[in-house]
């Protein structure tokens, strides 16, 4: 069956040159924890600054800023905080072609291109950006929903091909956006709970994403601003800003109108008129998750509206003086497929992909199985062992009404999955909800002090509370603190549900006089759902109690997957196909980069501790490094290895392979797999079969973790895996990330994307890396304070 990408070729590359010049850049330390981020900044600013496409490379432990010719002279300093960096011409340039060759100026070569192709499209009237490196949306919205409006946009990102040189991936984007504009006279209470939400700012024919920050004291008629050394009103700048005629929408605003903060990318803070802001709805929020599926696209209708915008934006480009075209089609991918692993569940009994019936039917019923051998009472859950000491953390309003029933439940499901473990009697601590407030402060300090009053000793914990506001997509910081309290103090590994479902679920009725809660029928089935996942994700799983393993070993001796979020590091080593599980999460003060020497302990410590599980001493060591694996991880991991080899816990002879799995991209590979209709008719546009999967040159390739036969919304999202350092083949590297993609623990009979080595860092930060400020769990936050900042 043919399968095609969304990447298609760009032609004529072969006569595209460009001239860069090299700028040395000084005044930073190599070795400081904002270095990387630095370098970061300095592109940024001098992009913006000089408008070109601007690029950082290193050539012999030196860093130069590369600077096409044609775009006049940059800064010779550029100021970061707590620090100046210095640029330095060396004279030298260098001579750009196009044809890819494996080494760091193939970045260099990808960021022009991508320059050239973004460059007309932000000068087309038919089209409006967010922000910088953002898609590209349609002026006008593609349909009505109620009072949103749904904008049809594209992503463009320029990529290796399938086929040699390069070519552009789009893919489709949609937003939902309030047709109305924020009140004129809104109040500062209705924009303290809007704070942080983002807004479509449409200042005359520009149009950009901001995020509202506060009320201004100040009417958009008031003189507020300065201009050319005078103050003058947000509507006069708007005036001064704008080409005449002025559209009506600025020409007709009120002097008495409001007009809100907002913050773009820079710390600077600025000013809007309310009634040229738009909210933007996330599909994860309430208001915007009734239209989600309007968001979504099935292959058939992404494959027809992506050619039809190559088509329309893309066809040919002129870049520095060459013609380049775009192809008309999109590449084909030699796409093969990877079998679903054997797995291996309690008992010694083995689930492997039937041999008799169509594809899909094997894949399904195999999917199906998972979920029936964990309720086989010969079969089960792998990991069979007795429960340690647990809790059930309650709110007395839940406790004191369909707590009891809830925690019933509760036990009769674990019962039925999880029967080796012995009976759940969880102690059950309540804590005061009816008395103080149900924010996060309020609930903190009630769970702190019932947890100090109950004298709790090490074990695992099920904490339940009441639902705090968050933007949607965040972590929840309630939660976050819960496991880290629970964990640091009380010495209990814990999980958070919500109070949400138990309290929409049952209902109270009178059955022989004797007053009681019983589940409402409308909601047995989705109370079903929810107890099951509770206890396999919430209870079993936080009791590392695995449901199945693989069968067979990996290509990998150890697997270790490392995430990074909001300065909280995740490790997890896993070995023996499943078999060897072992967490480690710290704090960092770094964001998103770890240094060699955090690395370097951090992981000894994680291997060490396994040496006599290991068996055989490993050699092939592979980490899966959630996003970017930085030059510092990577130095980082090789001296854990020398380390560990050193004290004989891998073998001398090891060898270390670093991937970058990208969960996300700016434009996402898709693969469709297209089947020529009857008669001539249209295609048959499909998602490949999970398992499917491409190279892309030797270093990387995409592997379709979910697919055909799974029921998801919309496209399948293959994952992006790259050969960041070492040798071991892309096939290899891609067949372990399937085959641990296939340890479906949190829902057995579904399909997850991620491997389970970058899942499990999820299941951790998720919860635990939300910033925290332990000052408003002791004290509380002034409304004041808060409201001003």
């Amino acid at each position: 069956m043919p399968t095609e990408t969304n990447s298609f070729k760009i032609e004529g590359l072969e006569t595209l040159k460009a001239e860069y010049r090299l700028f040395q850049v000084g005044g930073l330390r190599r070795d400081s924890m904002d270095y990387y981020g630095n370098l970061q900044k300095i592109r940024r600013r001098l992009s913006s600054l000089m408008r070109a496409p601007v690029a950082m490379y290193e050539r012999d432990d030196v860093t130069f800023a590369l600077i096409p010719k044609g775009y006049g002279e940059p800064p010779s300093e550029v100021l970061l905080v707590g620090g100046v960096a210095m640029l330095r011409d060396t004279m030298e340039v260098i001579e750009l072609t196009f044809c890819p060759d494996g080494s760091a100026l193939d970045a260099v070569r990808m960021r022009f291109l991508q320059f050239a192709v973004e460059a007309p499209l932000l000068r087309d009237p038919r089209l409006w950006r967010p922000g910088s490196g953002l898609p590209f949306y349609f002026r006008r919205p593609t349909k009505s929903l109620g009072e949103l409006d749904l904008y049809d946009g594209f992503t463009v990102r320029i990529v290796p091909h399938t086929d040699g040189g390069y070519g552009i991936v789009v893919d489709l984007r949609r937003k939902l956006i309030a047709r109305s504009p924020l009140s004129t006279s809104i109040t500062r209470d209705a924009v303290a709970r809007l704070k942080g939400r983002s807004c479509l700012y449409k200042m005359g024919d520009t149009w950009f994403s901001v995020k509202l920050s506060g009320l201004s004291d100040a009417k958009v008629g008031a003189r507020s601003i300065p201009l050319s050394g005078r103050a003058v009103s947000l509507i006069e700048y708007l005036h001064a800003s704008m080409p005449t005629p002025v559209p009506p929408a600025v020409a007709n605003l009120s002097p008495e109108g409001a007009a809100i903060y907002f913050r773009t990318s820079g710390p600077e803070q600025k000013s809007a008129p309310a009634a040229l802001c738009y909210l933007i709805e996330d599909t994860h929020a309430a208001s915007g998750a009734q239209h989600q599926s309007e968001t979504t696209a099935e292959p058939a209708d992404r494959r027809t509206q992506i050619d039809r915008i190559v088509r329309t934006f893309l066809a040919s480009l002129q870049v520095s003086g060459a013609e380049l075209k775009v192809a008309d089609k999109p590449g084909a991918a030699d796409a093969e497929l990877f079998p679903l692993p054997t797995l291996l569940f309690g008992n010694n009994r083995r689930l492997k992909l039937g041999e008799q019936g169509d594809d899909l039917t094997l894949v399904r019923d195999y999917s199906k199985n998972r979920l029936k051998l964990l309720e086989d009472p010969n079969a089960g859950f792998f990991e069979q062992s007795v429960l340690s000491r647990q809790y059930f953390i309650v709110p007395k309003s839940i406790h004191n009404s369909s707590g009891t029933q809830f925690l019933s439940d509760l036990k009769t499901q674990l019962k039925s999955l999880y029967s080796c473990g012995g009976e759940y009697e969880p102690e059950v601590i309540v804590y005061d909800d009816l008395n103080g407030s149900r924010d996060f402060a309020g609930q903190s300090r009630a769970i702190r002090a019932a947890m100090e009053a109950a004298e709790v000793r090490p074990g695992f914990a099920l904490v339940m509370v009441h639902r705090a506001d968050r933007r949607p997509r965040s972590a929840d910081k309630l939660a976050a603190w819960v496991v880290k309290e629970l964990g640091q103090k009380f010495e209990l590994t814990a999980s958070v549900i919500h109070t949400d479902m138990v309290r929409r679920a049952y209902t109270m009725q009178r059955r022989n006089n004797e007053l009681r809660y019983v589940a409402k029928d409308t909601e047995q089935r989705r109370l079903r759902g929810y107890v099951r996942n509770v206890v396999l994700n919430k209870i079993l799983l936080t009791n590392a109690k695995w449901p199945f393993v693989l069968s067979s070993k990996l290509n990998a001796d150890i697997v270790i997957g490392i995430d990074v979020k909001n300065s909280t590091s995740a490790f997890t080593l896993i070995a023996g196909g499943g078999r060897i599980i072992r967490f480690l999460t710290k704090p960092s003060r770094q964001k998103e980069r770890l240094l060699k020497n955090q690395v370097a302990q951090y992981v000894v410590d994680l291997v060490s501790k396994e040496k006599t599980n290991l068996g055989s001493t490993p050699i092939e060591i592979v980490v899966h490094r959630d996003g970017r694996a930085w030059d510092s991880e990577v130095e980082g991991l090789k001296e854990a290895c020398r380390k560990l080899a050193l004290d004989g816990v891998i073998s001398d002879d090891w060898r270390l392979t670093v991937l970058e799995i990208a969960k996300s991209a700016p434009a996402a590979m898709r693969l469709f797999d297209v089947t020529p209709g009857r008669d001539g008719g249209a295609p048959i546009v499909s998602n490949p079969p999970v398992g499917s999967f491409v190279r892309i040159g030797d270093a990387e390739g995409f592997v379709c973790t979910t697919g055909e036969p799974f029921a998801i919304p919309g496209t399948a999202k293959p994952l992006h895996v790259k050969r960041r350092h070492g040798s071991m083949a892309i096939d290899l590297c891609l067949a372990d990330v399937f085959d641990l993609s296939c340890l479906t623990w949190g829902r057995p009979e579904g399909a997850m994307r991620l491997p389970i080595s970058i899942k499990l860092c999820d299941r951790r930060l998720f919860e635990e890396a939300e910033d925290v400020n332990e000052d408003e769990v002791d004290f509380g936050i002034d409304d004041d304070v808060a409201d001003a900042s």
